[in-house]
């Protein structure tokens, strides 16, 4: 379902969307959006694993690692043209960010989890950039996926976290897939007044700025931006004792692989009875 936040600005402080023990517990996270006036700070020790990604803004993070003490500056000004910082520590571990430059907002992650791991600040660099769908389809589902950490780059995380840029009049999460774990999604569009479309089984919902989706296990879902509109958003999944998730987690809708193929033919550049063979092919062979 769709978490509507009224497409406003959230306010100074910390707005929970989604809470372990709450609203929406069945997406097995806490996940929230901090917004930090220049010059406060934010303290937190929670005993559960937790994740600070920066939006926007200048902040300084202070945490220690278990060996000493760390503080960096971090600054990002667009969500679009920069790739994001974040960081993670382990359950229990003290964190500080102080807004230094302006406002700042940091969407904060949070999961049970008591195995211990070396806190980290993810910088770019550090994580996978894919532009995925590009050269195919005709680029209707290219889109930019920024996959800070799953369950291929860190085995003792509880938790994956991301980022996707929905191309303008473009699909991403696509074709329509499902996963065993629940999922969320933090939206930002631009401009801000502009939209898109994210799909729930059969249900379609209209999506705009601020709004976030809940995603129950199992769900198949995919989704579309408006021509015109960008469509930025987070993607935050908890791991499952027995199912973690990784980059061979998801469970496309069968009727749709055959668009997966690099040579899948498309109607005008193939003729209709080109495209319909190609499709009954390649179902037959999955």
């Amino acid at each position: 379902m769709i978490i509507r936040q009224n497409q406003k600005p959230f306010p100074l402080g910390y707005t929970a969307i989604t809470e372990l023990d709450g609203d929406h517990s069945n997406m097995l996270m806490d996940f929230g959006i901090l917004k930090l006036a220049e010059g406060t700070s934010f303290s937190n020790d929670d005993p559960k694993e937790r994740a600070f990604l920066l939006m926007t803004g200048a902040v300084r993070f202070k945490w220690n690692d278990g060996a000493k003490d760390h503080a960096e500056d971090v600054v990002r000004t667009s969500l679009l043209d920069e790739e994001p910082t974040a960081l993670h520590v382990p359950a229990g571990t003290a964190v500080t960010i102080t807004s230094t430059g302006g406002t700042s907002e940091i969407a904060i992650q949070k999961v049970k989890n008591d195995t211990p791991f070396t806190a980290k600040l993810w910088r770019p660099g550090d994580y996978r950039s894919d532009r995925f769908g590009e050269g195919t389809l005709q680029d209707t589902s290219t889109r930019t996926v920024r996959t800070i950490f799953d369950a291929g780059t860190a085995e003792e995380y509880g938790m994956v976290l991301g980022e996707v840029i929905n191309h303008a009049g473009k699909w991403s999460s696509y074709p329509p897939h499902d996963h065993a774990q629940p999922e969320v999604y933090h939206y930002r569009v631009f401009p801000e007044h502009g939209f898109g479309h994210a799909e729930k089984e059969d249900e379609v919902f209209k999506v705009k700025n601020f709004d976030s989706y809940a995603i129950p296990p199992g769900v198949t879902h995919s989704q579309c931006a408006a021509p015109g509109y960008t469509m930025y958003y987070i993607w935050m999944i908890p791991h499952l004792p027995n199912d973690r998730f990784g980059p061979d987690s998801r469970v496309f809708r069968q009727e749709h692989t055959w668009v997966m193929d690099a040579d899948a033919p498309i109607w005008p550049d193939a003729d209709l009875n080109t495209v319909l063979a190609h499709q009954k092919k390649i179902g037959n062979a999955k």
